[in-house]
């Protein structure tokens, strides 16, 4: 306000104070523990030997920036299809496909193996197609037919 005098109300009783924390208190915590790390650590182990599983994931929590840029499009294309919830990895169905369930749980080719295990057994040793049917019916996991093949001549 150079050359006026001053008067009530215009403003010149105001003060900048430098520190912005001062209004708003402490906005970035460094001892906050993000639970969504830990969560994408346990996923990324689970799925180690998953490329498409770890691409979903990945494009999931913007840690894909070192890939291309055609590259990223197509996992965040793959990852609509996908939901995280309750620290397991969802495929969820997209409403064009005619599956039964809404969502299937996503598993590893070696728990499909396991799984695919304790269904023949427990079906009374059907064959791969029974097996595959109900394993169809609850969870999804690449090369699931290659994972009940080995899972029966076991």
């Amino acid at each position: 306000m150079s050359g006026r005098p001053r008067e009530n109300g215009d403003g010149s009783a105001w003060s900048v104070n430098e520190d912005w924390e001062s209004a708003h208190g402490l906005v970035n915590d460094l001892l906050q523990v993000d639970v969504t790390d830990m969560l994408v650590t346990e996923l990324r182990t689970r799925f180690a030997n998953e490329p498409l599983f770890l691409e979903v994931i990945d494009a999931m929590h913007n840690l894909d920036s070192a890939k291309s840029e055609q590259d990223r499009r197509r996992a965040r294309h793959r990852a609509l299809g996908y939901s995280i919830e309750d620290g397991r990895l969802w495929c969820i169905a997209d409403g064009k496909s005619i599956r039964t369930r809404p969502r299937l749980e996503c598993i590893s080719q070696e728990e499909a193996v396991e799984m695919a295990t304790q269904e023949h057994t427990k079906n009374g040793h059907w064959g791969r197609d029974l097996t595959k049917l109900k394993m169809m019916d609850c969870v999804y996991s690449p090369k699931l037919d290659r994972s009940i093949t080995k899972a029966i001549l076991a």
